[in-house]
């Protein structure tokens, strides 16, 4: 028999075809006396014991196509000495979310069948009666793995405050999964008594990073002290998740602690450290400013791209001259994350550090070199940027497309409308035909009106040139001459 699957029944392809045929087969009912509608429960009834399944899945979606008159026949069919229709009737009955089947599912909850026992207990979340929550905690007992993953799940479905300690135990789980569900289940419960066995789970390697962000939305001091304290912790993974949860917090108090670990002797904890500094509001950034300049010279790549990337969402000014250096580092995430820190940090000499890199050897570089000019802002990007569009990737051809647009100087209109007559890839083309319509103008107005005609253009680049067309027009005839104009395709 094969299983169910959490959140869906069998995968099926075929199945309303199926159904259809079940349901002509059964219309000679009809002919018979028996009212049609009720003919067709009874075959699809019969249908989901069927040892296809396809067949047995397409009906359990006819029944749950009828909804509420196939009810009392799923509700019989519990009781059918074949486990498959028991467990398919607990399935379908627990899509239909009907609440007068949450009595006979609570009836097959010590059912022989592990499968029907699973899915009674997943219907009864999704019906969500308060009063299956005992009954489902007696449940977590089962020496059925996967009846025990389902019960979890369906606890946290309905949420009850009662259920937390009995899943609380549930995280000392062999079985990583029904561990992961508990903690999921705890997550959408939200009691504070889950704190201390989330701050138990900060030592897991598998399950400690979850932990430490449901533990950040426990705003007390009582939690910022527990989780300040393991930062002593010997155990490393432990460290590196309390840094995460102290970062994902976002309190100003936790600055001093961040500082502290970006000198712990591992590698992740610094990284951590690093990270959730370059969060900080830009009044409370200034003593994270040198620390994270001094982490760009840590012997550890991760450590430095951390720290790069926070600089430069903190606008560190002080940080371009180091940056500026890791621009020829070999190691390319570390050279893309000072090209984007300088994007965000802005100003000439970030713009000055940043225009030889266009010339990269390797097109993710130019490419994200072209992202962090744009950001930027500078009008001495345009030119270079017009030269890219003959770039040998298509990729760095679209990006720099794309910035002419958004730096909206008409001097690219022209390069753009010559580009469309040889550019051939469609994305390409694409980004051409939205940066034209970015910076508008009579000129750019005429070329998006060829575009949308040519019928030997792409169809998906017509139907771009056709809605920004749309958008000018309707402004006015006197937008007809602006440099630019505004287009939500971006």
């Amino acid at each position: 028999m094969r299983m169910i699957k959490r959140y869906e029944l069998l995968s099926c392809g075929h199945a309303k075809l199926l159904l259809l045929l079940i349901l002509l087969a059964g219309t000679c009912a009809g002919c018979l006396g028996q009212d049609p509608l009720e003919a067709r429960v009874e075959k699809l009834v019969r249908g989901i014991g069927d040892e296809d399944p396809s067949i047995s899945c397409a009906s359990v979606d006819g029944l749950v196509d009828i909804g509420e008159p196939a009810v009392d026949s799923l509700i019989k069919a519990l009781k059918d000495e074949d486990p498959q229709v028991r467990s398919l009737a607990a399935h379908a009955l627990g899509q239909m979310k009907t609440q007068r089947a949450a009595d006979p599912l609570l009836g097959i909850l010590d059912d022989p069948s592990p499968e029907v026992r699973m899915n009674a207990s997943y219907s009864l979340g999704l019906i969500a009666d308060t009063k299956a929550v005992e009954p489902l905690i007696g449940l977590l007992e089962d020496e059925d793995e996967k009846v025990v993953l389902y019960t979890v799940v369906a606890l946290g479905r309905l949420g009850d405050p009662r259920a937390v300690e009995p899943l609380a135990e549930i995280l000392d789980s062999d079985n990583d999964d029904v561990r992961r569900e508990a903690m999921h289940s705890l997550e959408g419960i939200g009691d504070p008594r889950i704190v201390d066995p989330f701050l138990d789970l900060l030592a897991d390697e598998k399950l400690g990073t979850s932990a430490a962000y449901t533990l950040s939305r426990f705003e007390s001091e009582q939690v910022f002290e527990k989780l300040t304290a393991l930062l002593d912790s010997r155990n490393p993974t432990t460290r590196t998740n309390a840094v995460i949860a102290l970062g994902n917090l976002r309190d100003p108090a936790a600055v001093p602690f961040l500082l502290e670990m970006l000198d712990d002797r591992t590698p992740e904890v610094r990284r951590e450290a690093a990270f959730y500094l370059g969060l900080l509001e830009p009044e409370e950034a200034a003593p994270a400013e040198q620390p994270l300049i001094n982490a760009l010279e840590d012997s550890e790549t991760e450590v430095q791209e951390a720290a790069a990337r926070s600089l430069g969402g903190i606008g560190s000014k002080e940080a371009v001259p180091p940056l500026e250096e890791l621009l020829q580092d070999k190691n390319q995430n570390l050279q893309v994350a000072a090209v984007k820190a300088l994007g965000e940090i802005g100003g000439p000499e970030a713009f000055d550090s940043l225009i030889p890199l266009l010339e990269d050897e390797d097109w993710f570089v130019r490419e994200k070199v072209v992202g962090s000019l744009v950001e930027i802002g500078d009008l001495r990007a345009v030119d270079p940027l017009i030269s890219l569009l003959g770039d040998e990737s298509y990729r760095v051809r679209r990006s720099a497309a794309k910035g002419l647009g958004k730096l909206g100087d008409e001097r690219a209109v022209d390069p753009l409308l010559k580009a469309l007559e040889t550019e051939r890839e469609r994305d390409v083309r694409a980004a051409e035909v939205r940066a034209l319509g970015d910076l508008g103008g009579p000129e750019a107005a005429e070329g998006l009106r060829r575009i949308s005609t040519d019928m030997d253009e792409y169809r998906s680049v017509r139907t771009v040139a056709e809605e920004i067309l749309g958008k000018f027009e309707d402004g006015g005839e006197a937008n007809a001459s602006s440099s630019s104009f505004s287009s939500s395709s971006s």
